[in-house]
């Protein structure tokens, strides 16, 4: 299988995913809301388990790690009640429901960027009413960023915190009543659009690692312009909306777009605004779009939007849901994959020439000087523009046109000629002979450049349309395979798809290897075509099978047990063994081998079912003789904790040598004043299945295995690094790295640390190092030597999981603490437990007696944030500030507005 194939695939799948994941996340909430008030039933939770642990792992692999890391908590909270068969607590149970809650967000979130959900059906699920269920509360959402309304207070002198003032703005709906707990600050709800607007997520793989792509919106605030905007937003595009021509101009003279939008009231001003993007576009150098929306139609103003520059013209009433697809194609046209040409021009100077020009514009070339070689290179390479020289040897430019032209699947790749030739004639007869265009040597680099690209994306849009209107082959009967992936992923977004019955069968010419040796490309392609529309011919109406690689197919049988996929699979077998196909005088017979992933076998993901349908296949095959060459995959039990344990610890010491760990970021954000912008880096490391492993886990065995101490200064130095950068962007962040007590009674990690500070020419003072208060209590006067020498280096020490214990007050005392991070046990439900509220006054008040400042950690609903406000605490960290994520993107200033 060619690679650009494989990445196509790659692709197919996961736009097949993204498609139906609101679904299938809204399935998954329902489960455990079921759970909850209907009763704690094991084989329910199992399925649900199952589920979560599958969408975490395939939500990593596809770039989704915010969604991951969400579904990853939920796995870890769900792990001991399917290990130990137990029911959870009213307090359990109330987490469990916290998370679900957290899920309704991610689902408008993803609606909104990939489904077909409205503006005001996704508001009414963020401003649910509050409904409860005996101790369970049902879809209870705090508003988006619910803790940015309160306003500073400053702690009284008995340390008991004022009661922070409110901003109200005018109300459109009544509030929604607390739970009777302490005292909390009064919040105005968030009404309207803003209600739906989706928090901050992660950049979709599609977009530049260190650009956001712009868009700026000539705006007039009408609803559709209204929705889109949100979609845009949705889709973590950066968007800025200008109100007046003006406007516009002042802010394209500053700041670089990708996408201009223009609304229908602005029309008048087209031309003026076509000026202005012009300018633009040659102070850019680069792509810069135009969309326009109009309230006609007629062709006079159509010619009006395209003369000042328009790429897009949208006549209204339209759906926002098309508008987004066309703002998409436009932003993600530079991100695409390279456009593929095939230069044919026997003049190797000519050749290299062009092929450079093409190149450098980041186009994915093959120059051939033999023509009758091209042939080869169309199968190969399958080009989607072929540049092609008139006059050749052996075979003129009209020639291989019309050659090329008599292959089904090159008849409407656009063929430009590129010649010298200034015969008119001649250019007509090249044209009639299939060719699209003509082009005259010498060409200017930018005219090709231009010629190129604008039929490659013409025929780009051209195919996509065409497989949105008919997506099945007209002479095979075969399905695109991105529907057959789409089709998949709907059904294992179904509520059960393993009790439909049904399953994916993976279909191979048996010796395909050999048979294209013996016969040709030409032939073997033939070939393949008339076993497509063979299969095709005997199946059921209601299956579906398409081409998946060089040789394969993917058929999707959407009923029928195990005994039933297996009797599909063998009348295939039969029928096809039996057949004789002919093409050009040559008659050949063909055996199949196929491999079965019954959903059944509750895989409950479009690419592991592909992979085990395979995996089966290849097993079938390497059978002894005799057998049928049909495999069947069934799931294979769980590893042991001992197997798990082990493959970890060697994944720990594999990312060890490839330094191949990630780091996540989590903001935390100062209650008052402070406005300096500090993360906490979180340790995660990626499994080869695609799972996302936690420091919670990683870090234990790593101590286990004598592995702490490497893991350490690998994130001391990799976070060093992200300091050193954005020091040099000269927006300075400080970082909290978690350490373990290895580091402390190293005798040699304060030089280390100091030689790197001074070669990265960083100031310690914005690096804070984390360590676990009990692990600090158990070597107390080993880290207070730690901890007096690495303040001379300015660092600071922060410790975490504080609780009230013996000596854990006294150690303020006798050394510098900057920063104590609480246990969790401050929080949440406890937080309504008076003597839980005594402690926590407690504590801020003597860390603040000794200059320490309070974080609160892990909060992820707006009752602890307001409730940990009111005793004094100094930061706040968690999943209801912001998830974590791979950049560090947060707005501080915001925080103390």
């Amino acid at each position: 299988m060619q690679k650009h194939d494989e990445t196509q695939q790659a692709a197919e799948l996961r736009r097949a995913f993204l498609r139906h994941l609101p679904k299938r996340l809204e399935t998954l909430r329902k489960r455990g809301y079921r759970l909850c008030t209907q009763g704690w039933d094991i084989n329910a939770l199992s399925l649900l388990f199952r589920e979560i642990q599958t969408l975490a792992g395939t939500c990593g692999r596809n770039g989704l790690l915010d969604l991951s890391e969400h579904l990853f908590a939920l796995e870890s909270l769900l792990t001991p009640f399917v290990e130990e068969v137990s029911i959870p607590n009213n307090t359990q149970m109330e987490s469990f429901g916290s998370q679900l809650r957290g899920l309704e967000q991610l689902i408008v979130r993803h609606e909104q960027q990939y489904g077909e959900t409205t503006t005001t059906q996704a508001a009414a699920a963020l401003t649910a009413a509050p409904v409860t269920s005996g101790t369970f509360a049902l879809q209870v959402m705090p508003p988006p960023e619910y803790w940015k309304r309160f306003a500073p207070i400053t702690p009284t002198s008995d340390a008991t915190p004022k009661r922070p003032a409110v901003v109200a703005p005018e109300m459109t709906e009544a509030p929604v009543a607390p739970a009777p707990v302490a005292p909390t600050p009064t919040i105005a709800p968030i009404t309207g659009a803003a209600a739906a607007a989706p928090l901050q997520i992660e950049a979709p793989p599609h977009m530049d690692a260190g650009e956001r792509r712009k868009v700026f919106h000539l705006s007039d605030g009408n609803p559709l312009a209204c929705e889109v905007d949100q979609k845009i937003e949705a889709a973590a595009y950066e968007l800025t909306l200008v109100d007046s021509v003006a406007e516009l101009k002042e802010v394209l003279g500053a700041l670089a777009p990708h996408l201009v939008i223009v609304d229908a009231p602005f029309q008048d001003s087209l031309e003026t605004i076509g000026d202005m993007i012009k300018i633009a576009r040659t102070r850019l150098g680069r792509r810069l779009s135009l969309l326009t929306f109009s309230h006609s139609a007629e062709l006079p103003i159509r010619l009006r939007a395209m003369r000042a520059g328009a790429d897009s013209f949208i006549p209204l009433p339209a759906q926002s849901g098309d508008v987004m697809e066309r703002v998409s194609e436009l932003l993600d046209a530079e991100n695409s994959d390279p456009f593929r040409v095939l230069i044919v021009e026997d003049d190797r100077s000519q050749a290299i020439f062009a092929e450079s020009i093409l190149r450098k514009a980041g186009m994915s070339t093959n120059a051939v000087t033999d023509p009758l070689a091209a042939l080869d290179q169309l199968e190969k390479f399958h080009p989607e523009l072929i540049l092609m020289d008139l006059y050749m040897p052996n075979c003129s430019g009209m020639e291989l046109t019309s050659i090329i032209r008599e292959r089904e699947a090159f008849i409407n790749t656009p063929i430009v000629f590129l010649s010298g030739e200034q015969n008119q004639e001649m250019h007509f007869e090249a044209l009639n002979a299939g060719g699209d265009d003509f082009l005259s040597k010498p060409i200017r680099p930018k005219h090709l450049i231009s010629a190129v690209t604008n039929r490659v994306r013409r025929a780009r849009s051209m195919g996509r349309r065409a497989l949105a209107q008919n997506p099945r082959d007209p002479v095979t009967g075969l399905y695109d395979r991105a529907f057959v992936l789409d089709r998949l992923n709907a059904k294992l977004a179904a509520e059960d798809p393993a009790s439909q019955g049904g399953g994916l069968l993976y279909v191979v010419i048996d010796g395909a290897g050999q048979i294209r040796e013996r016969v040709g490309l030409t032939i073997f392609e033939a070939l393949l075509n008339q076993v497509g529309a063979f299969v095709t011919a005997h199946i059921d109406d209601k299956d579906i099978v398409a081409r998946y690689g060089d040789t394969s197919f993917a058929l999707l049988a959407g009923a029928g047990d195990e005994d039933a996929l297996i009797g599909i699979a063998s009348d295939l077998r039969d029928r096809i063994a039996r057949e004789v196909f002919e093409h050009e005088g040559k008659t050949l017979t063909v055996s199949l081998a196929i491999g079965i992933c019954p959903f059944a076998a509750g895989l409950c993901d479009a690419g592991a079912m592909l992979n085990a349908a395979e995996r089966a296949m290849t097993d079938a095959r390497s059978a002894a003789a005799g057998q049928t060459r049909i495999g069947v995959f069934h799931p294979t039990r769980p590893k042991s904790t001992t197997d798990e344990h082990q493959t970890i610890t060697q994944l720990i010491r594999d990312a060890l040598k490839a330094e191949d760990f990630q780091l996540l970021f989590q903001p935390i954000v100062a209650l008052q004043g402070d406005n300096e912008e500090t993360f906490q880096a979180l340790l995660r490391l990626r499994g080869p299945d695609g799972k996302l492993y936690t420091a919670t886990e990683l870090l234990p065995l790593a101590e286990r295995e004598g592995l702490s101490a490497d893991v350490d200064r690998w994130v001391v130095s990799r976070c060093l690094l992200v300091m050193a950068e954005r020091q040099r962007q000269m927006r300075p962040v400080r970082l909290f790295v978690s350490q373990s007590m290895e580091a402390a009674l190293d005798s040699t990690r304060t030089g280390w640390l100091r030689q790197l500070l001074e070669t990265r020419r960083l100031s310690g003072e914005m690096l804070v190092l984390e360590f676990k208060l009990q692990e600090v209590l158990a070597h107390f006067n080993d880290f207070v030597s730690f901890a007096t020498a690495i303040a001379e280096l300015g660092v600071s020490i922060s410790i975490s999981t504080f609780d009230v214990k013996e000596n854990s007050l006294q150690l303020l005392e006798r050394f510098k603490v900057a920063y104590i991070k609480l246990a969790t046990r401050y929080g949440g439900a406890n937080l309504r437990d008076n003597a839980v509220r005594d402690e926590l006054r407690m504590i801020v008040n003597t860390a603040h007696h000794h200059g320490a400042k309070v974080i609160a950690s892990r909060i992820e609903d707006a009752q602890s944030a307001s409730q940990l406000w009111n005793v004094g605490i100094d930061y706040l960290q968690g999943d209801f500030v912001q998830q974590a994520g791979q950049d560090l993107v947060f707005d501080f200033n915001a925080t103390t507005a």
